[in-house]
């Protein structure tokens, strides 16, 4: 038995057996939290093989997997930037943060690596292997996000316990920073660091200033609103409403958010889940789908092994990572753009550094008082986008010339295929179908030589044809046949036909600028996409806004300026034209409140902007919104309403965008070719039939 199939039985049965008890590890905990009303991380540290000694060494081995990480060149950037993702969830954490960073990050090198190698022991082809690897780095990046996802969705869950622990205690002292004190001491680590950092801001000897600090580490909003009731709580007082106590009454809405984000979260990586990887999977299916048909379909060879299927092999793989950069798109519900989260920098304003790309790039940027440059920046600010132009123009350059080459590249290598085809390629005669036989196949061999040698003294010594090949058939022992010589004449002159086509046309050139034209404005289609996306969230954000503002309004000293401090720091898709209105708040406020409204022309919003420009001249802020309140169920209602529609929305571009290029491979790379070739060997049929009769 060879060393492969030894290694791949190993494998197999180990992993087969992993999966297994895996499983059946999953399934006893889930069983076991629906009896007993544990969470199920709860109930997976109880139940889990690693207890003490045994967690502590595992612990301390991610801890030591982070350090040699960072430490090697290569890996050390990929290793801090997974780190600078997870660092705001476990702040004020050190040696969580390293471990966690090297947990995941041993975690996808692990599973990209044994993925490539598990494949390559199939199929061991270099430019297979090329795809797998690329594939495998895109895997990379589900994983990691799914693993950063699950942090994130962990730490909303703990905060509603939290919240309702901070109620409790609330009810028992009466006291804002005690009840925040004595809910961190039974949190779960993760957000007892959080808690114990807000009951540090209550008691600071400069608690506004330690409250600033503490906003720009928060891992999300609802944490930064629940620090800052409490600092206004504590600093101002409770007061008694209608409805109960102001405190109680803001956790109690910043719990609704909370619960109302995880089930929304929840139902969209519900029915988005999987799609990635469906997306990608045609990376590893294409060379099992090959090989399955040139084994039973022995005509494909000449499709699989020419220029038309590796055109349509490349054109898959394009549509999988332009598929893949959608559905990630399509599936982002982070808080903040990574960039921002992350303080991480487009590559684009590093090579701007450089003098001879900033020229060139200078000379693309449109004119500072024209129409495109205003409408690119309504686009980048309408997207979300943490973008200038400048990065803009320069990533559109780049991702143009990339399309170009690649095309250009592809064409070139198309080429090689068709010369190597010809040249190379065993040679049929008309009476040979299906699988060639041992004789057959070194015959056909023996042909394809033949034709090569001809084809080669033919272009050094520029005779005729049918002479050339007369004289090579007497310089192999044998005498020329008029009919031999005629079947041969057309056999090499139909070859020399297909390398004759096997330059650059300029239809081939046209092509390569058009798709060169399109990577130029592809960014600014995926911005496009990206600020579709945004205006299904932008109702969400507004409700959000006005929940936190029913919040607000009670508070006596609340100003209009308070208040879109509040909502810069709660914002997301707002944020931007939010900071830009408390720059210029200070020069006069109707007009910084008017050029927000233009900033942001989207009528719920502008809507709320209009009270607070009546806050500002006429009423009190807390008759500005004393009809939320009062229409509170209605608007939630229909938040909930809006969320059924954009999730299924999006749940319908999910399946198109990520079933699409396994439909491609199926049929462009499967179907299509396979129906071609089966007309093409009928046509042969036929002939010879009609030949008989």
């Amino acid at each position: 038995m060879p060393l492969r199939d030894w290694l791949l039985a190993i494998a197999l049965f180990s992993g087969g057996t992993a999966c297994v008890i895996w499983f059946l590890y999953v399934y006893a905990i889930k069983r076991r939290a629906k009896l007993s009303g544990y969470g199920e991380d709860e109930l997976q540290k109880l139940l889990s093989p690693l207890k003490g000694n045994g967690r502590k060494q595992i612990e301390r081995l991610y801890g030591k997997c982070y350090e040699i990480m960072s430490n090697i060149p290569g890996i050390s950037r990929y290793t801090q930037r997974i780190r600078r993702r997870i660092a705001p969830l476990y702040s004020y954490d050190e040696s969580m943060i390293r471990m966690e960073t090297g947990r995941i990050t041993l975690l996808a090198f692990l599973i990209g690596w044994l993925t490539a190698g598990f494949v390559f022991l199939f199929y061991p082809d270099v430019s297979y292997m090329l795809m797998i690897l690329l594939g495998s780095l895109v895997l990379h990046g589900i994983l990691i996000d799914t693993l950063v996802h699950r942090a994130e969705d962990r730490l909303l869950r703990q905060m509603t316990e939290f919240l309702s622990d901070v109620r409790h205690f609330y009810h028992q002292h009466g006291m804002v920073d005690e009840a925040v004190y004595d809910a961190a001491q039974i949190a779960p680590r993760q957000l007892s660091l959080h808690a114990e950092a807000v009951y540090g801001t209550l008691n600071s000897d400069h608690p506004e200033r330690s409250l600033e600090i503490y906003y720009e580490h928060a891992p999300n909003r609802f944490l930064k609103s629940f620090a800052g009731v409490s600092f206004l709580v504590r600093e101002f007082g409770d007061k008694l409403l209608p409805h109960g106590s102001m405190y109680l009454h803001a956790l109690s809405k910043i719990t609704s958010e909370i619960r109302l984000e995880i089930l929304r979260k929840e139902k969209l990586h519900y029915l988005l889940k999987g799609l990635s990887v469906i997306a990608i999977s045609p990376i590893m299916a294409a060379k099992p789908i090959e090989a399955w048909a040139r084994h039973n379909f022995p005509a494909m060879d000449e499709f699989y092994t020419g220029a038309a299927g590796f055109a349509v092999k490349t054109g898959i793989f394009v549509l999988i990572i332009v598929c893949f950069v959608l559905l990630r798109k399509l599936q982002d519900t982070a808080e903040e753009t990574g960039s921002r989260r992350t303080g991480r920098k487009p590559p684009e304003q590093k090579w701007l550094g450089n003098r001879l790309v900033n020229a060139v790039t200078q000379r693309v940027v449109p004119a500072v008082h024209s129409m495109e440059r205003g409408r690119l920046q309504k686009l980048l600010r309408e997207a979300n986008s943490p973008l200038l132009l400048e990065w803009l123009t320069l990533r559109r350059l780049l991702t143009g010339l990339a399309c170009f080459l690649l095309v250009l590249g592809m064409f070139l290598i198309m080429q090689r295929l068709t010369l190597q085809q010809v040249y190379f390629s065993p040679t049929r005669n008309q009476a040979m179908f299906g699988s060639l036989s041992p004789q057959e196949k070194r015959k056909a061999l023996e042909t394809a030589a033949f034709d090569r040698n001809v084809i080669q003294k033919l272009e050094r010594s520029g005779r005729e044809l049918r002479e050339m090949i007369a004289e090579e058939m007497r310089q192999q022992g044998f005498q020329p046949d008029p009919t031999v010589l005629n079947t041969a004449g057309e056999r090499i002159k139909a070859k020399l036909d297909s390398i004759a086509g096997a330059y650059l046309s300029w239809r081939e050139l046209l092509f390569c600028f058009i798709s060169g034209w399109a990577g130029y404005h592809s960014p600014v289609w995926l911005l496009h996409m990206q600020k579709r996306m945004r205006r299904m969230e932008m109702k969400n954000e507004v409700d959000q806004f006005y929940t936190l503002l029913t919040i607000l309004a009670h508070f006596e000293r609340m100003s209009v300026e308070h208040i879109l401090e509040w909502l810069e720091r709660f914002a997301v898709l707002f944020q931007s034209p939010l900071s830009a209105c408390l720059l210029d708040y200070e020069a006069g406020a109707d007009e910084a409140l008017e050029k927000l409204k233009e900033e942001a022309a989207y009528t719920p919003f502008v809507r709320l902007v209009e009270r607070l420009q009546a806050a500002v001249n006429h009423i009190p802020v807390k008759q500005a919104f004393d009809d939320l309140e009062a229409e509170q169920q209605y608007h939630f209602e229909r938040r909930k309403q809006d969320y059924e529609r954009m999730i299924e929305t999006k749940a319908g571009w999910g399946r198109w965008i990520g079933f699409a290029p396994m439909y491609a491979l199926v049929f462009l790379y499967l179907v299509i070719p396979l129906v071609y070739m089966s007309m093409q060997q009928m046509n042969l049929y036929y002939q010879q039939i009609g030949k008989i009769s």
